[in-house]
């Protein structure tokens, strides 16, 4: 098994800050993101529902 020691020592902590970073926008940012979804599956709902009174002729 070839092993190679890196010659950067701060890149495996460079790498954790970067790990690190990722998780917390992704944290700070979830409720937002899934308030979106919330709303598009809504308007999806609306839309469908508008479409189906349109199709079986009924008044909006």
């Amino acid at each position: 098994m070839l092993v190679t020691k890196s010659k950067n020592n701060s890149a495996l902590l460079w790498s954790i800050v970067s790990i690190v970073l990722g998780f917390g926008s992704i944290v700070y940012c979830f409720p937002h993101i899934t308030d979106l979804a919330s709303d598009g599956i809504a308007r999806t709902t609306r839309t469908v529902t508008y479409f189906i009174q349109i199709i079986k002729g009924g008044t909006v």
